[in-house]
């Protein structure tokens, strides 16, 4: 082991240090014993003569000496109290054989620190103790109790998981894309096969379900519009005129066949003149959202998203205005008694 390494010039300072003060001691212990009233202040009516040149001097008076507050500070290892008074002023390394001193400063520290301990775990045990008296009884038995404290541990896990997904720092997947397949790595848990294997594992019959999914993926076929209006267009009414104005020989008259002429030119100008159909809005879960109400405030963002500004100011916006104030700078002006006119 490594043995502490202290310099000659160090040794040579703490030698002559308490040489210097065991002098010291030893001349105010000789001036104690020839000082017949040491201990005792000179009072008034004291006539005796007390020499004060070795009485000890104050920390006022060794700090004036010794250059003034702010210079000196008083030595506080004088006021040790050591086994061996010579130790007092000795250099305190930090570290001594790979251990720090400061732990084995005390040396019944460690009786101490076991004692605090015990008296640490003996209070403990009486708040404990005071709890369970003061605890009101339940009308739960004991399975339910046991059921109560663990919904109680599920919430705190579950607050606690939520809490940690808030706070993590990624992407939120949007609600379109979340569920579904990536890859072959990846296949989702919206998948068709997915959601059939879990609700099997259930116990619940997934037909109707998935075939209403594959429904509303594939939507309802738009029909002919012009073959709706068609069959719209032709009426019993006209059905039975054509039969009233048929002649004997099964052939139309030249009034029913213009008439049926004139239908087919109004029908066409009717087709002509009504609006295109629109096609059928998505469901709002199709569209990513909750609710009607949701559609609507989508909406309404996107409207105020295209909205323009009007009347900003543009590049092209020039504006004179006027820099120096006429009526404040022309005219004399007296020996700097006016800043203006």
């Amino acid at each position: 082991e490594r043995s502490v390494c202290i310099p000659e010039s160090v040794l040579q300072k703490q030698q002559q240090a308490t040489t210097t003060q065991q002098q010291g001691e030893d001349s105010n212990r000789h001036d104690a014993k020839r000082t017949s009233n040491v201990g005792y202040a000179p009072t008034v009516n004291d006539d005796t003569d007390v020499d004060m040149t070795n009485a000890k001097k104050t920390a006022r008076e060794l700090m004036w000496e010794n250059g003034g507050p702010g210079v000196w500070a008083p030595d506080y290892r004088v006021q040790y109290d050591l086994k061996d008074p010579a130790w007092r002023f000795d250099a305190i390394p930090e570290i001594m054989n790979g251990k720090n001193i400061a732990d084995y400063i005390d040396p019944d520290i460690e009786a101490k620190l076991e004692a605090l301990e015990k008296e640490e775990e003996q209070l403990v045990a009486e708040l404990s103790a005071a709890a369970m008296e003061e605890e009101v009884e339940s009308d739960l038995d004991s399975e339910e109790e046991a059921v109560v404290q663990a919904i109680r541990e599920r919430k705190k896990t579950t607050r606690m998981l939520s809490r940690m997904n808030n706070t993590a720092n990624k992407p939120v997947v949007p609600r379109v894309v979340r569920g579904k397949s990536r890859d072959m790595h990846d296949p989702g848990t919206r998948t068709a096969s997915e959601i059939k294997k879990k609700m099997d594992s259930y116990g619940v019959d997934t037909t109707k379900m998935l075939e209403r999914g594959r429904t509303m993926e594939r939507g309802r076929k738009r029909e002919r519009s012009l073959s709706r209006r068609k069959l719209a267009s032709v009426s019993p009414d006209d059905d039975e005129m054509d039969a009233t104005t048929t002649t004997d020989d099964g052939m139309k008259s030249k009034g029913a066949i213009k008439k049926a002429k004139r239908a087919k030119v109004e029908a066409r100008r009717r087709e002509s003149s009504l609006a295109r159909s629109h096609s059928r809005p998505r469901e709002p879960s199709q569209m990513g959202l909750k609710d009607e109400k949701s559609v609507d405030a989508v909406k309404k963002l996107d409207r105020l998203g295209r909205k323009e500004w009007k009347g900003a100011s543009g590049e092209g916006d020039h504006r004179k205005t006027v820099h120096l104030v006429k009526w404040m700078n022309t005219g004399k002006k007296r020996m700097g008694t006016h800043y203006c006119r």
